[in-house]
């Protein structure tokens, strides 16, 4: 719709197929590259996918010293110096990145998740945003345990803040924030999955064991950042359980900055047992390295709205075993179990039949290729920002 400056000096291509808008578009999401983990993989694929179709995308993160510039890959990243959320208390640049997105002239606002400063931030300021507002809740963790003590009050001032927004995306059918957003959200409801570049998981070399000295015959793979609602815990409970197998457990992920870690605890694992394997900090192509030479990816998360590392297994042909959360049951390629012991012995079951831990990667990958590329996924964002630009008024 128009075109603009960005803060890195040149106007962006206003390129749109046929008489298709062009959008000014604004995700808000707390952490972005390089930042590791799967919102900001999220939020960063379905943005540069949007740039690639013509749109112009503008990213409000948190301030990161290792972002190299403010534009990546066509989208401009704006970050600011924020912590917190409503329910802990926000502290920082509040009213200076409140005003940027009143100056923003947006079209589209995208805010991914709740329970953080760079959607709860602007939940007062709706209903004064032109801008059509999509609301993509990445679930509801603060409904769970303990947690809901905190966010009780939260999720209460929530349910009329939900209806200041134009859409909701949920990225699985089922979750604590798609039975909130049925009772108390506004009626465009959607259902966009996460997904994966299948390409990106395609043959490759497999010199991943090697570089990091894995001799185990069989290679157990978890990446998630070392919060504790990850169940870091069960996995090296499972690594005694498997103490008379050749197995090696390798868990890629972070401290986290922020939240309730375990990294101390699996640190210390990890010395105790060799056969577990700590790797942080892994640049992209090794964490598909891993994936590739993995037999199993396991997930023994206590909550989850929507692994995106369930899709990328899937991607690379290897098979899950997850605990029942977020939409593990909607994915096939592999088995949902309910504890550590169903883990166990679904592992070793798997572990000992290499025909039926390839037939279900084959499985996870063919419908992975089908249904949860990116770049049919961008699409369905691109659709859903037109068609709410297309009903406002003037649209």
């Amino acid at each position: 719709m128009r075109s603009t400056r960005t803060s890195g000096g040149s106007p962006r291509s206003s390129a749109r197929p046929g008489s298709l808008p062009r959008l000014r578009v604004l995700h808000t999401v707390e952490f972005y590259h390089p930042h590791p983990g799967g919102a900001e993989r999220v939020v960063q694929r379905v943005s540069e996918g949007l740039v690639r179709l013509g749109h112009e995308v503008s990213v409000a993160t948190s301030w990161d010293p290792a972002r190299s510039g403010p534009m990546l890959n066509g989208v401009e990243v704006v970050p600011f110096r924020v912590t917190g959320n409503l329910a802990r208390g926000m502290r920082g640049e509040v009213s200076r990145y409140r005003q940027w997105v009143r100056d923003g002239r947006f079209d589209v606002i995208m805010t991914y998740a709740a329970q953080c400063w760079s959607t709860d931030a602007l939940l007062p300021l709706l209903p004064e945003l032109s801008a059509a507002k999509v609301f993509a809740t990445c679930g509801f963790s603060g409904l769970h345990g303990v947690r809901r003590f905190l966010y009780g009050g939260y999720f209460r001032a929530l349910r009329a803040w939900v209806r200041g927004y134009d859409a909701v995306v949920y990225h699985a059918r089922t979750g604590a924030d798609v039975a909130f957003g049925k009772r108390f959200g506004p009626a465009r409801q959607v259902v966009i999955p996460n997904g994966a570049d299948g390409a990106e998981f395609a043959g490759g070399e497999r010199e991943f064991r090697a570089r990091h000295g894995i001799a185990a015959r069989h290679l157990l793979l978890h990446v998630g950042n070392h919060y504790k609602v990850k169940g870091h815990g069960d996995l090296l409970g499972l690594m005694r359980d498997l103490r008379d197998m050749d197995v090696a457990l390798v868990i890629i992920g972070s401290a986290p900055s922020a939240g309730r870690s375990c990294w101390t605890a699996c640190a210390a694992a990890a010395q105790r047992d060799p056969r577990v394997r700590l790797l942080a900090g892994l640049p992209r192509e090794e964490v598909v390295a891993a994936f590739r030479e993995a037999d199993l990816v396991l997930l023994p998360s206590r909550f989850e709205a929507a692994s995106l590392v369930l899709v990328e297994a899937m991607a690379a042909g290897v098979p899950f075993v997850a605990y029942d959360v977020g939409n593990a049951r909607e994915l096939p390629g592999g088995v949902v179990v309910r504890d550590r012991a169903a883990m166990r012995r679904a592992v070793r079951h798997l572990l000992a039949d290499e025909v039926e831990r390839r037939a279900l990667g084959e499985v996870g990958r063919a419908y992975q290729r089908h249904h949860l590329e990116w770049d049919s996924i961008v699409a369905e964002y691109d659709r859903l920002y037109v068609s709410l630009m297309a009903a406002r008024p003037g649209g």
